[in-house]
Order: structure tokens, then C-alpha cells, then sequence
């Protein structure tokens, strides 16, 4: 089995952003906001903060309580980005329970919006002119584009339908572009007979956030496997693939740790280099933001 790595990746993307940075007057501000405790949203927004701290990026992560209500929510982030006037906000999911994300994500700024978290934003991905493509999913381009893994008339599957990764790379797989062209099919937790979709992928990516769903049984020797999953168990983080039992199986998988998620990270600062060029730019010749 082919193992593919995230790190030749996330550093081809380091290098890029590393010139582009050079070349700017100020820094980049990144600000991420984590509310409540989730393992997978601290660890995420800590790995953030290494990686801008060594590319020159100022790095800023707003701690809000769980129990904080809507309103007081609101009121801090809105402080914040006065404050800390970022050009990329990042708010790290999940929030708690009783919080309108969509609300808050209505309080980024659309050009400071590097995960195209807002609405409007995911509108304009779904119209074919995104101002950013979201972190995960493009890693997860970046990841098979690296390795030569062709998608034109592939059968891709895809288990998970989160605004997050599932629903916007299903569409960016769908374009009309020699690194799409795929035919795909998004498998959730009422899909029956899941194990037939993942047999007869081409392609089998998965973003469920349940540890072990996928094991040897439900894939086939052609199988590639791009894993997104982040759990913890016993404060170790494992995906949403058993890669052992697949290991001696499939064509080629992604592990976890050490897969998708540094990609993610790397793709995320260079949507926040693209953000800050945006901002200067409509600054310099009076436009709006």
C-alpha cells in the first residue's frame, strides 16, 4: 500500500507562502476563535499558531467559555476583530450546542472569511467563484493532485456531509475541470448498505468524525483512501479509518495523524496570504471589503 503523506505537501505550500510573505510591509494577522474544550479545536488551533508563529504570521487565539451565551458570544468577537483588526478568522468547529454558528460566522468580515465558513461565501463556492476554497477540502486537492491521483470519470464516495468538508468538496469534485470531472456520491448516517458505496470507490473519502467506521471489509484492492477524520481516544488522535486493517488491502491511504490534517493547516495560511493581499489591495484603491 501506498502511504500519502502530508508533510511533502504542506511544505511545497510552506515555501510559496514563505516568498509571498517577504514581499509584504506588515504581517498577516490570523485570529482563531475556539469555544469551549474540544480536543480536536484546541489541538487544531495550537497547530495554527506553531506554524504562523514560524512563517512571520501574527497569530492570535480567542478562548471563549462554553457557557457563554449568544449575545456576550457576539459582543467578545465582534471586541476582537475591532481590536485585533485580522486579515483571515477562523471559528473552530464544533461550538457549543446552544450557539447560532451561522450568526457568528456572520461576523467575519467576507474577505477575512479563509474557511469560507459564511453563507454567502459557500454561495459563491457552489456558483463556481469561491473567494477561498476551504481548508480541508483543499487540502484534500492538494493532497491528490500531488500524487499524480486522477479524478476525471473516477467514482468517488464520500462519507460525511458537514458544511465543513463533506458537502463543499463534493461540489469542488463536481466542477467542470481536468482535477474534477468526478462522479460523486456523499454517503451520511441514514445511508444504507454503506459498505457497498465504499467497495466500489474509486476513491473513498472520509470525513464522519466516528473512529474505526472503515476497516478492510468495506473497501477493495483499488481503493484509495483519503481519511479526514480527527478523534481523540485516550488523548491519542486517530481517523475515521482503521489503517491497519486496511494497510495490507488498498491501493493507497492517507494516515492519521500525519495525512490531511498538516495540509489543512497549510492551506488554511495561504488563504490568509490571499486574504491579506485582498485587503491591502481594496484598501490601496478605496474599495469596499
Amino acid at each position: 500500500m501506498r502511504v500519502l503523506r502530508g508533510k511533502e505537501v504542506r511544505n511545497r505550500i510552506f515555501k510559496d507562502i514563505e516568498v509571498q510573505i517577504k514581499n509584504f510591509e506588515d504581517s498577516p494577522r490570523l485570529l482563531s476563535i475556539v469555544i469551549g474544550d474540544d480536543p480536536a479545536s484546541v489541538a487544531y488551533s495550537n497547530a495554527k499558531g506553531r506554524k504562523a508563529a514560524a512563517l512571520g504570521v501574527m497569530f492570535k487565539c480567542l478562548n471563549i467559555n462554553e457557557k457563554t451565551s449568544q449575545k456576550d458570544a457576539e459582543g467578545i468577537i465582534k471586541d476582537e476583530i475591532k481590536n485585533f483588526d485580522p486579515d483571515g478568522i477562523i471559528i473552530e468547529t464544533p461550538v457549543p450546542g446552544h450557539l447560532d454558528f451561522v450568526r457568528l460566522t456572520n461576523l467575519i468580515p467576507p474577505y477575512a472569511d479563509v474557511d469560507c465558513q459564511r453563507m454567502d461565501n459557500l454561495g459563491r463556492l457552489l456558483s463556481g467563484k469561491p473567494l477561498y476554497i476551504p481548508a480541508t477540502p483543499g487540502a484534500v486537492l492538494e493532497i491528490l493532485k500531488h500524487y499524480d491521483i486522477e479524478t476525471e470519470g473516477k467514482d468517488i464516495v464520500i462519507v460525511g456531509r458537514s458544511m465543513t468538508v463533506g458537502m463543499p468538496l463534493s461540489v469542488l469534485l463536481l466542477r467542470k475541470s481536468s482535477s474534477a470531472n468526478a462522479t460523486v456520491t456523499v454517503c451520511h448516517s441514514r445511508t444504507k448498505n454503506l459498505r457497498e458505496h465504499s467497495k466500489r470507490a474509486d476513491i473513498l473519502i472520509v470525513a464522519a468524525g466516528k473512529p474505526g467506521l472503515i476497516d478492510a471489509e468495506m473497501t477493495s484492492p483499488k481503493s484509495i483512501i483519503i481519511d479526514v477524520g480527527t478523534n481523540y481516544i485516550d488523548g491519542k488522535l486517530v481517523g475515521d479509518v482503521d489503517f491497519e486493517s486496511i494497510s495490507e488491502k488498498v491501493s493507497a491511504a492517507t494516515p492519521v495523524p500525519g495525512g490531511v490534517g498538516p495540509v489543512t493547516t497549510a492551506f488554511l495560511l495561504k488563504n490568509l496570504v490571499n486574504a491579506y493581499e485582498r485587503k491591502r489591495n481594496k484598501i490601496k484603491h478605496g474599495a469596499g471589503l
